[in-house]
């Protein structure tokens, strides 16, 4: 489909032009949807592969802020990493940073003005992991049920984003391979806080 329409791009004119980019927004959503799903049940069904390997997660979060500078950027918003100690676990690195795009993605999405902050913290045999952000908040009511799939807080902002609903889910279940713990705090207004705690 996306294919077609891409062909189609350079041929139509007109009103029809807008037509065919409904078209394929609707197409990318679904492809993200799909890619969302996909990735869910390898996450459900094979497990942690690779959980031997040591990963630094001041690495993977300087990885991924690379990744998200431009989008930043054109909302005015600052990306920040805090790092106290080691912030070392064994996991899966392509799994780790999955969560982490998700995380941050959701931040910069949700937040118009302000920063959005990583912080790593090496607490004994912890690591604490916070991706704060001082976007629009989740009111009280949504929080219990921010993990589950296709679960969106607002349905029309986040259809006008992008989003699939499957993001959070996901974060969750390479947190809990990990055999870690996600809490979330939030305040309408002020922003939204994920805390993650890795036991290594």
């Amino acid at each position: 489909i996306k294919g077609y329409i891409e062909t189609l791009e350079e041929e139509i004119e007109g009103n029809a032009k807008h037509y065919l980019e409904v078209i394929k927004r609707h197409t990318e959503r679904l492809i993200n949807i799909v890619n969302d799903l996909l990735l869910l049940s390898e996450l459900e069904e094979k497990g942690l592969t690779q959980i031997k390997e040591n990963a630094n997660l001041r690495c993977i979060v300087e990885n991924v802020f690379k990744i998200f500078e431009q989008k930043a950027k054109e909302k005015g918003l600052k990306l920040n990493l805090i790092c106290e100690g080691e912030p070392i676990i064994k996991g899966d690195l392509f799994k780790l940073e999955q969560m982490f795009i998700n995380l941050i993605d959701n931040a910069i999405k949700y937040t118009e003005k302000g920063e959005v902050i990583v912080s790593l913290k090496r607490v004994d045999k912890k690591v604490i992991v916070s991706v704060r952000d001082t976007g629009i908040g989740i009111p009280d009511e949504h929080l219990p049920r921010i993990f589950e799939r296709f679960y969106v807080v607002d349905k029309s902002r986040s259809k006008k984003l992008g989003g699939t609903g499957l993001g959070l889910s996901i974060v969750k279940h390479v947190v809990l391979l990990h055999n870690g713990k996600i809490d979330v705090k939030s305040k309408v207004g002020e922003g939204t806080e994920f805390i993650i705690t890795f036991y290594s």
